[in-house]
C-alpha cells in the first residue's frame, strides 16, 4: 500500500558562522498512510480558538501550543525520521557541498537509510520547494538506487502548501523539536514523539 512522507526542515543550509545562518540543520520526514485533515490538529485549533486554516510552524509557535500539539499527535499512527547536522563539524565528505546541493544530499542519504520494506514507490510531499530541487533530488535518489539496484523509494515527488497539509505541519513540528533536542536546547517536546522516531542521524556521528 503507497505511504506518504511529508518533508520539511528547521535552520538553513547556509555556511555555518554566517550572520544570518542557524549553526545547525534538521530536516525531517514523517510518514503517514494518507493526506488527509488530521483530526487531532483541527481539536487543536479549536481549543485554542484558532481558525481552521491555521498552520502549525514550531518557530511560529507559543510553548503552550506546543505541548498540545505534541500531546495531539500522540495516538497518530506516524514514523519519522529525521537528521540534524552540525554545520560547524561537518565531515570531509560533505566540505564543497552548499545550500540547495547540501539539503539534497542529506535527504537523499537520509531515505536511502530506510530499508526498501519501509520505503519503495511511495510519495514523498514536500514543502513549497521548485521544480529544481525536485528534479535534484529525483536524480541523485535514481543515482544511488542504480548503484544498489535499488527500487527508487519515490514514485512521485510532489510540492505542497504547508498551509494546506497537516502532515506538512507535523513535519514542521518535529523537525523544530528535533533539532532543538539534539542541540540541548529544549527535550521536553521531543520526549512526546520519541518513541515513533524510527531513525534519528545525527551528524557528524558521536564517536567520530
Amino acid at each position: 500500500m503507497t505511504q506518504y512522507h511529508f518533508l520539511d526542515d528547521s535552520g538553513d543550509p547556509g555556511l555555518s558562522g554566517a550572520v544570518t545562518s542557524s549553526s545547525h540543520l534538521a530536516v525531517a520526514i514523517v510518514q503517514l498512510t494518507d493526506t488527509a485533515s488530521l483530526r487531532e490538529l483541527a481539536d487543536v485549533r479549536r481549543t485554542f480558538h484558532f481558525p481552521p486554516t491555521f498552520e502549525f510552524k514550531y518557530h511560529k509557535t507559543k510553548h503552550r501550543h506546543r505541548v498540545a500539539f505534541f500531546e495531539a499527535i500522540k495516538p497518530i499512527p506516524f514514523r519519522a525520521r529525521a537528521v540534524v547536522v552540525d554545520k560547524s563539524n561537518l565531515p570531509q565528505e560533505f566540505i564543497g557541498l552548499k545550500g540547495q546541493a547540501l539539503t539534497v544530499e542529506f535527504i537523499a542519504r537520509l531515505v536511502l537509510r530506510a530499508s526498501p520494506l519501509d520505503i519503495a514507490n511511495d510519495i514523498l510531499i514536500v514543502d513549497g520547494n521548485t521544480p529544481k530541487f525536485i528534479r535534484q533530488l529525483r536524480i541523485r535518489l535514481s543515482q544511488e538506487c542504480r548503484k544498489t539496484d535499488r527500487v527508487h523509494p519515490f514514485n512521485k515527488i510532489i510540492s505542497r502548501d504547508s498551509g494546506r497539509e497537516d502532515g506538512l505541519q507535523v513535519a514542521d513540528m518535529i523537525a523544530g523539536a528535533v533539532r532543538q533536542y539534539v542541540m540541548g536546547v529544549e527535550r521536553e517536546y521531543y520526549q512526546a514523539f520519541a518513541s515513533k522516531v524510527v531513525d534519528l542521524w545525527r551528524i557528524p556521528e558521536r564517536g567520530k
